[in-house]
């Protein structure tokens, strides 16, 4: 039994829904099935009566779901308890970040945060993790910020209230080639085969696209030659010359020819910011003197 399945079982007793829990735990409606499916197969009995809209608890599943509660609740006040061993000093702070924005943008944004506060040390966590895992160590203490990627289209199941945002930077998503490839034509009335960089299905950017192409005629052209979920491997194979990909302007900065890169005219680009999450109720004096600084304009 593993402790995702209990949470998409909360998920989906809260939601009433699968889809809405799939959207909610970032997974595909299919997966988030088989994983209710292997739970109610460790139990030994249906948890849910599928007939029923929105879908009802079984008396099984109702006797369960304050149990399961429990589970998860104890096993990440567990793990907060064991991270405070992992703290580097009593001054420190500890971010949650996409592995994309630890490699050079937090410590160039940490950077920034030193003389607004006491001097603190910081542990950097930059795990691949469901949005609600997230939340779970802002809410339990085990992060005390999170640093993400932001789009209007895809948001996040928080509360704005107990976890207050605040916009860092606004990039953009762009469509770039290797410098060394023949040009990609993007007009809608072309008829050629587009080699094409994916990001995995279950990855943020994957999201964003839906919106971005999803009516773009040149779209069925798509041929993916190389998908991945890191953004990294995707820049890489995108200047090893695989194809057309999408990348944000953290991994394209400045002057693309001088990664190997080619901007692709295209009219199919999109606004990608970079927000910063807290716990209103983190009682850090430097989690509150950092994001005092980040409330003030430029």
């Amino acid at each position: 039994m593993e402790l995702k399945w209990l949470e998409d079982f909360i998920s989906v007793a809260e939601k009433g829904h699968f889809a809405h829990a799939a959207e909610a735990r970032f997974v595909t409606q299919s997966a988030l099935s088989r994983r209710i499916q292997a739970l109610e197969s460790w139990i030994g009995t249906p948890l849910f009566n599928r007939s029923a809209h929105p879908i009802k608890l079984t008396p099984a599943g109702e006797d369960f779901i304050n149990t399961a509660r429990n589970i998860v609740d104890q096993c990440y006040e567990a793990r907060a308890v064991a991270n405070e061993y992992s703290k580097i000093g009593k001054n420190s702070i500890t971010i949650s970040s996409l592995h994309t924005l630890a490699l050079k943008f937090v410590p160039e944004l940490i950077n920034s945060w030193h003389g607004v506060t006491s001097p603190f040390s910081t542990l950097i966590i930059a795990e691949t993790r469901a949005a609600e895992d997230y939340l779970t160590s802002l809410h339990n203490g085990a992060s005390d910020f999170f640093i993400s990627y932001h789009h209007d289209s895809i948001s996040f199941d928080f509360d704005p209230v107990q976890f207050p945002s605040i916009e860092i930077e606004r990039h953009h998503l762009r469509p770039y080639q290797s410098i060394d490839s023949a040009p990609i034509d993007l007009r809608e009335d072309g008829f050629e085969s587009i080699p094409y960089v994916a990001y995995s299905n279950t990855s943020f950017m994957s999201r964003i696209f839906e919106q971005l192409l999803g009516k773009a005629r040149f779209r069925k052209r798509l041929n993916i030659v190389y998908r991945a979920a890191l953004v990294e491997s995707i820049l890489a194979a995108t200047q090893n010359g695989f194809g057309i990909s999408w990348l944000p302007e953290t991994v394209v900065p400045g002057d693309p020819a001088e990664q190997g890169l080619r901007l692709v005219p295209s009219n199919h680009t999109t606004d990608l910011s970079i927000r910063i999450y807290c716990a209103a109720s983190n009682g850090n004096p430097i989690v509150s003197d950092i994001w005092e600084k980040l409330k003030q304009p430029d």
